[in-house]
């Protein structure tokens, strides 16, 4: 619900701020005052196109700014902006220099941005306006609204969604199975490559060492051997040596307990130089100096250093990632299939969901024919015939199975026509309003604006009008623009607009009207500069009639 408006420096209005109330709010004022201009405002706060032309003459910039009573927290997060609470305030900015600037809730964004956030917002009803019910999407809404198949659009819009959520989780598998795919020859290769050298854990280590000592085998065995003949073989031994001492301190500690100790010692080194020249004895002859045992020692620390520089330092570490990678292609494989039976699923529970509700909608259109066509006939256009065709499409979308199109024939010999090629403001702003009395389903609470409602009638055809629009406010805020006190009679505020010369250059003011300013502005309308006290009379029953509406 739009609750303030202000406007500066655009086109006749210098300056101007409006409080609207809930419900039926209505624009007066003489032919040329600025009504239209209000609405072209409004027009720019919907997204409409801005030129530096509507910039009053002698400024730089003009400003339109409105503050909406509405929680859009969902639409709002959907366009990246913050929410304001229950409010979403919206200013443009045109510049002289054709320069546009939009905000909503003080922040920047686009003309786009607007034009999504909008239809929440304001719908315009004009003939220069663009319409939200000229929007495919938004009358096929207020179509299943009137069907009561809201719920089931629903549940075909979220299923076209999830069948476009998992097609694009398949496509992205797919992509990557390419990629694996792509890879395989070379995981082959990697994996035949080390799965044939078969290496074992820690095994280059061991080569190396093992190499070392195939390298060094004649060192060894003359150092083994050497030590095993000093110690034990030779007969000037260390062992043979050690005996002979031992014989001699076993035969003075008899002399001498002091030497027992020590006797008890030199039988240890016996024992340890004895186990050392054995364990030297066993290492000689287990030294391998065969040159071809070398030479494959050789050849094998050769090719597990190839692979180390190819696949790093832990060869079976990279032959487990090889294999699981591998394995990896297989179950992308089946999950793609798992994918594309679940698309299958989907595709027909998305195809029998909108058959059903396409049926339902087709139904219900030819009852809604009925109303709007009786909706128009009260509104001065008894004529008029008004149908709906439908047309496939293939394949579908989120919003079904079928392409509405709304067709109208204002008058006896026209063809039937779609709605944006009414070539009248006034018989358009009708057929919005005989729409919207019979779609007025939707609890949006937006605000509608009528400009041109009253072109061609007058009458009885006017005051039924009056009455639709104030029906239509128990659901709606409505801003009409009139110059029927017909029209007027039945709104709840009044706003009369005038065109003033200030300093030589042309200004255009609101005043709210109530009590005798009201009598006298609805007096003025119905009789012209010269109202009569029979036409104030006129005016305070059709006001006590609009009031009894």
């Amino acid at each position: 619900m739009l609750r303030f408006l202000r406007v500066r420096n655009f086109a006749l209005i210098d300056q101007l701020e409006l409080h609207f109330e809930e419900g039926f709010n209505l624009l007066s004022g003489e032919t040329g005052a600025g009504k239209s201009i209000i609405v072209d405002a409004l027009g720019l706060l919907a997204g409409s196109k801005a030129s530096s032309e509507m910039v009053r003459s002698g400024e730089n910039r003009a400003i339109v700014e409105a503050v909406f009573e509405t929680d859009l927290k969902a639409e709002l997060d959907r366009l990246g902006l913050d929410s304001d609470g229950p409010e979403v305030i919206i200013r443009r900015e045109i510049s002289s220099d054709e320069r546009n600037r939009v905000y909503i809730n003080n922040q920047p964004t686009t003309v786009s941005a607007l034009r999504q956030l909008a239809p929440s917002l304001l719908d315009i009803h004009g003939q220069h306006e663009q319409q939200t019910l000229l929007d495919n999407t938004s009358q096929l809404d207020l179509i299943d609204a009137f069907a009561e198949s809201t719920a089931a659009a629903a549940g075909v819009r979220d299923l076209f969604h999830t069948v476009q959520q998992v097609e694009a989780e398949l496509a992205e598998l797919a992509a990557e199975h390419a990629r694996k795919l792509e890879r395989l020859d070379l995981l082959s290769f990697q994996h035949d490559e080390i799965q044939k050298t078969d290496p074992k854990p820690d095994e280059t280590q061991y080569v190396r060492e093992r190499l070392e000592v195939l390298a060094n085998a004649g060192k060894l065995l003359e150092a083994a051997s050497h030590g095993y003949e000093a110690l034990y073989e030779s007969e000037a031994s260390v062992l043979a040596l050690l005996a002979q001492t031992q014989r001699l301190l076993r035969d003075a500690a008899q002399h001498d307990p002091r030497l027992q100790p020590i006797l008890v010692q030199t039988e240890g080194a016996r024992i340890s130089i004895q186990d050392i020249a054995y364990a030297l004895r066993d290492y000689a002859n287990q030294v391998d100096a065969d040159p071809q045992e070398l030479e494959r020692t050789q050849a094998r620390l050769a090719e597990l250093e190839r692979l180390h520089r190819k696949y790093g330092p832990d060869l079976l570490d990279h032959l487990q990632k090889v294999r699981r990678e591998m394995d990896s292609i297989g179950l992308t494989e089946s999950k793609k299939e798992d994918l594309q039976r679940k698309i299958t699923g989907l595709r027909q529970q998305y195809s029998d969901a909108a058959a059903a509700l396409s049926k339902k909608r087709r139904l219900s259109s030819k009852k809604l024919e009925t109303a709007v066509e009786r909706e128009l006939k009260s509104l001065a256009m008894p004529h008029a015939r008004f149908t709906i065709t439908w047309s496939d499409v293939t394949p579908g979308r989120a919003n079904g199975l079928d392409r509405p199109e709304l067709l109208i024939s204002p008058n006896p010999g026209e063809e039937l026509r779609s709605l944006e090629k009414i070539a009248s403001g006034g018989e358009l702003s009708r057929i919005m309003l005989a729409l919207r009395t019979v779609l007025a389903v939707d609890k949006s609470h937006k605000t509608l604006v009528f400009d041109e409602v009253d072109a061609g009638i007058g009458g009885k055809a006017a005051e039924t009008v009056g009455q639709k629009l104030k029906e239509l406010s128990s659901r709606y805020q409505i801003l009409c623009v009139t110059h029927l006190a017909q029209i007027a009679a039945f709104a709840g505020q009044q706003y009369r607009i005038e065109k003033l010369l200030h300093d030589g250059r042309s200004v255009t003011r609101v005043d709210q009207l109530t009590g005798e300013a009201r009598v006298e502005e609805l007096a003025r309308m119905m009789s012209g500069s010269r109202v009569t006290e029979a036409a104030r009379q006129h005016v305070k029953e059709l006001l006590k009639a609009g009031n009894a509406g």
